[in-house]
């Protein structure tokens, strides 16, 4: 993919059915902090978890509905502007591998598509997430 500017990595989505006992294993085993607690418009809490040293992020995600939720766990990734996801959106569509989006979620999920790999497995191109940034 060709652009001004390549998305870089931020983030990995994780399905969780325990928000709580999830945040205590990552803080307990990976030494990880809540950055922030999230709450989606469709129902799913999460939060976000980053070590101390480190911008990569862990989104923990308890799902309103039985597990698993197809398509859930992804690979984010920050683009440059709105214009770059709705490129990306439409490359996908035409590649027909296009999952969802784009959509504007609001102030923490931002403005974001959803593309799948040939496994099923999804990527997120998102503009305007809060991601990455770590806080002592």
């Amino acid at each position: 993919m060709a652009s001004e500017h390549t998305p870089r990595l931020t983030h990995l989505g994780l399905p969780v059915t325990d928000l709580d006992k999830s945040i205590a294993f990552y803080e307990k085993w990976a030494g990880m902090k809540v950055q922030e607690h999230l709450k989606d418009p469709m129902g799913i809490k999460g939060a976000r978890l980053a070590q101390k040293s480190g911008g990569f992020v862990i989104s923990l995600l308890a799902m309103p509905m039985p597990m698993p939720m197809p398509g859930i766990m992804h690979l984010g990734l920050d683009c440059a502007s709105k214009a770059q996801v709705d490129k990306i959106a439409a490359d996908a569509k035409a590649a027909g591998v296009l999952v969802s989006g784009p959509v504007d979620s609001g102030p923490d999920l931002g403005y974001q598509v959803y593309v799948s790999d040939p496994d099923g497995n999804n990527l997120e191109f998102a503009y305007g997430q809060k991601v990455g940034i770590v806080e002592g």
